[in-house]
């Protein structure tokens, strides 16, 4: 009888312990830069994933994964959304949770994007920007997307996070850094570069929001990324957190 045997995974989409090859193969195929290992015993499995997965209380964390109705904050009437996070809304520390989303007014020719940022401080901040390249119109809100999950990428390494969870709700911006969609465009193509050269660099995961939902922080990045049509100035500098102003419930648009 063979040996039992467990594979660790530090880096993929779905990272954590498990007993089967083929769990562990799904995890870490068509990942960049996946980190995986074999292990006899669930111990050393543990000890190589290290205190950031020590206290997931469960095997295998899944990375890639759909929220929909069950993050829903409580609303209040005519007014935004309560500014400080629910807790299955913070992440952990060192870590980063970024919402982001895009727009696009096909009257002004513009795409735009919308970032939210949540902090293990239950800390909250916001951004937008837009753009008018020609060859980026293209693509109309997808642009926009794929701006908002670069920007968000960059805010994390600029800020020291070691790992960040982007929520989004089309499936490109995932798709093509893992390489289940091919990029058929320039600019999908740079996307994807892009982000599997940062992934080098921080560990980033994705988890799939179903849009238009009522989906707290989602519905803020969309709003956001409405406001940066009209309101945004390009692609704004990528700031440190201490010289950004907390979000506190008010749009800027309204």
């Amino acid at each position: 009888m063979a040996a039992k045997k467990y594979y660790a995974v530090k880096k993929g989409k779905i990272t954590g312990v498990f007993e089967k090859w083929d769990d562990c193969r799904n995890a870490v195929e068509g990942y960049p830069g996946a980190l995986y290992k074999g292990f006899s015993t669930l111990e050393g499995a543990k000890e190589y994933l290290g205190d950031d997965h020590s206290a997931d209380g469960k095997e295998g964390l899944p990375v890639s994964r759909e929220l929909s109705h069950g993050n829903k904050l409580p609303q209040r009437k005519g007014a935004a959304p309560f500014p400080k996070a629910g807790t299955d809304e913070i992440p952990r520390e060192g870590e980063l949770l970024a919402y982001v989303d895009g727009s696009y007014d096909d009257h002004i020719k513009k795409y735009a994007f919308g970032c939210v940022f949540l902090l293990s401080d239950g800390r909250i901040f916001t951004e937008y920007g837009n753009g008018d390249n020609a060859q980026s119109l293209q693509h109309r809100n997808v642009t926009g997307e794929m701006l908002g999950a670069m920007y968000a990428v960059k805010f994390a390494m600029l800020n020291g996070f070691r790992r960040v969870e982007i929520r989004y709700d089309y499936q490109g911006i995932e798709k093509w850094v893992t390489g289940e969609w091919r990029s058929k465009t320039e600019l999908t193509g740079k996307y994807a570069a892009s982000m599997r050269e940062w992934g080098k660099s921080i560990s980033i995961c994705f988890t799939k929001v179903a849009a238009h939902t009522n989906v707290t922080y989602n519905e803020l990045a969309d709003r956001m990324a409405k406001t940066g049509l009209t309101m945004g100035n390009g692609v704004p500098k990528i700031r440190r957190i201490e010289d950004m102003e907390e979000y506190h419930g008010r749009d800027e648009a309204e």
